[in-house]
């Protein structure tokens, strides 16, 4: 049977740097790289390119685990195309590999998005077990229902005709929640709406002609061991 994955450009390794890049695409089009010391050499990478390559999860065809790759890019030297002698008696260390919701923080924190998954999937559990339905269950509530949702902040919107009503769109492993915030609500939550980006919306289902939304009436933060990965906003466009 074949597989099929999908690549990820380098542009969106943060402080990569296009040079960098480039010359990792162009020895890489002359042979592949047999190892993390090859691709320094021959792509002329300092420490600082190999550790963004190593914690975005690039290097993981040269060792499997980020956090073995991190450390191993600290001891090469790409002029001499070698490991530094930095005493050969020492036995290389060995790191605790990721969990699932750390190499979605670490997906996230380094390259702004996660090919894997969504950082809410691997806390989901934890989130069934507080009574928090996700969004996709959201949508077939009938008008009314009650819920407690939390997701990711995505976008907040304030417009100047709505009277001080807040839009917030969250968003879980499943899609999206709009979240309508009246003008009391937003006021007594608006440390929360202005700065929250994991936050919890209780609430009442309103679906009309196929339109649902969460009127919340409560802004809270959500009581987990982790906490997933935040990201970057829409505010108040």
């Amino acid at each position: 049977m074949s597989s099929f994955a999908v690549r990820m450009g380098l542009q969106y390794v943060k402080g990569l740097g296009e040079p960098a890049g480039q010359r990792i695409a162009q020895a890489q089009a002359e042979r592949p790289f047999a190892s993390l010391t090859d691709l320094a050499s021959r792509a002329r990478l300092d420490e600082n390119a190999l550790a963004r390559l190593a914690e975005c999860g690039a290097l993981e065809g040269f060792k499997h685990e980020r956090r073995d790759a991190l450390w191993e890019s600290l001891g090469i030297d790409p002029d001499a195309a070698s490991r530094l002698n930095l005493g050969q008696t020492e036995p290389d260390a060995a790191f605790a590999a990721l969990a699932p919701f750390e190499t979605y923080q670490w997906d996230y924190e380094y390259t702004g998005h996660s090919p894997r998954g969504h950082p809410l999937q691997p806390l989901r559990e934890a989130l069934a077990r507080q009574r928090m339905a996700d969004a996709a269950r959201i949508r077939g509530y009938p008008n009314g229902r009650r819920v407690r949702y939390a997701g990711l902040v995505i976008c907040r919107q304030r417009p100047g005709t709505a009277k001080g009503v807040v839009f917030m769109t969250l968003e879980d492993e499943t899609g999206f929640v709009n979240a309508v915030i009246w003008e009391h609500v937003f006021r007594k939550y608006e440390t929360l709406v202005k700065t929250a980006s994991f936050l919890g919306v209780t609430g009442k289902v309103q679906s009309e002609s196929g339109v649902v939304h969460l009127i919340a009436d409560k802004l809270w933060l959500p009581e987990l061991d982790a906490g997933p990965a935040p990201p970057k906003s829409r505010d108040f466009h």
